[in-house]
């Protein structure tokens, strides 16, 4: 009950790089003991936060489970750790996985770590790559987010990329959905990104 009472406490307290990394070595731990291997790729605002300074917080960890045969384990894992450290029950939000790429390829993702430790471990961390990050956040440009987050979310990728025209947005967003239309109401926004990109870069 006590452990019931602290989750819904947290229920939106953001994630630093600190606390998400405690979470994944204690669920690398969790299958290490148990003799497996789980293997998540991270998307998204915590995906920006695993790879740059710029990003300091999520709200939570946008993410695929991509091995293979283990899926409810690892989600024992992750709920195993929100008990630990407290973490929101959904701490770890599977719901990405309808905005990501069919066909997705590893090359579109980078290394990130292996947890509990990188000569022994019971999970691996990949991330979108910036390029994919910024081709996601465009297929999602349409939403209404608090604080405009997707927009704001879509600058810095876009600075990192050194993608500053609405034509050469729309070939990122092409190069990873190339069986796919832009959204219209995410169309329209590509201006004023462009816009808002070339200004972070002066």
């Amino acid at each position: 009950m006590d452990d019931v009472l602290l989750i819904e406490m947290n229920e939106s307290k953001p994630l630093d790089r600190v606390k998400m990394e405690e979470a994944f070595t204690i669920m690398g731990r969790y299958l290490l003991n148990r003799k497996a291997l789980g293997e998540i790729a991270v998307y998204g605002g915590s995906a920006i936060l695993l790879q740059f300074e710029w990003r300091t917080l999520s709200q939570d960890v946008d993410a695929r489970i991509i091995s293979d045969g283990n899926h409810g384990l690892i989600i024992e894992a992750v709920q195993y750790a929100a008990r630990q450290l407290g973490l929101s029950s959904s701490w770890l939000n599977e719901s990405v996985a309808m905005y990501a790429r069919r066909g997705e390829m590893d090359a579109d993702r980078i290394f990130v770590g292996t947890y509990p430790s990188a000569d022994r471990y019971g999970l691996r961390v990949t991330a979108a790559k910036p390029s994919y990050i910024l081709a996601m956040k465009l297929k999602v440009l349409q939403r209404a987010t608090a604080e405009d987050r997707d927009f704001n979310d879509a600058i810095n990728p876009g600075v990192e990329c050194a993608v500053t025209t609405v034509e050469g947005l729309r070939e990122v967003f092409s190069r990873f959905f190339a069986d796919e239309e832009l959204p219209f109401a995410a169309g329209l926004r590509l201006r004023e990104l462009a816009a808002a990109i070339q200004a972070r870069r002066r």
